[in-house]
């Protein structure tokens, strides 16, 4: 059975889905972008910014489900410019110590001037 993940430390979903569902052990989070939770628009044109935001988003809902970063297994990052990808994978390394989490890495065209897109798969422990 699956049950809604949600947190009033991240943004309303701006369209008609779940930020974040659980499916047993297994945590689907929505993808995720650097939207504040206070104003419901992007932080800024910074990537390292809108990738700090977008972390915290994550660490929020996986709170929420009770787990956090230690427990995602997959990562799936959408990127505007693939340029950025040193800079946004700088954050990433600091965001997951020990075993990191798969992942792809994929350039997109994304809505309301986010820079960065992550969609995480993880395992509650």
């Amino acid at each position: 059975m699956k049950a809604l993940i949600s947190s009033d430390k991240i943004p309303t979903p701006a369209g008609p889905y779940s930020p974040g569902l659980t499916v047993g052990e297994w945590i689907f989070l929505a993808g995720q972008g650097g939207f504040d939770p206070n104003t419901g628009k992007v932080v800024s044109g910074d990537l390292v910014e809108q990738t700090e935001q977008t972390f915290d988003n994550i660490q929020a809902l996986l709170e929420a489900a009770g787990a956090s970063l230690d427990d995602v297994v997959s990562c799936l990052v959408h990127l505007v410019d693939l340029a950025d990808f040193p800079a946004f994978n700088a954050v990433y390394e600091q965001k997951f110590t020990g075993v990191k989490p798969v992942r792809t890495t994929v350039r997109a065209d994304l809505v309301a001037g986010m820079l960065v897109e992550i969609t995480v798969i993880a395992r509650a422990s």
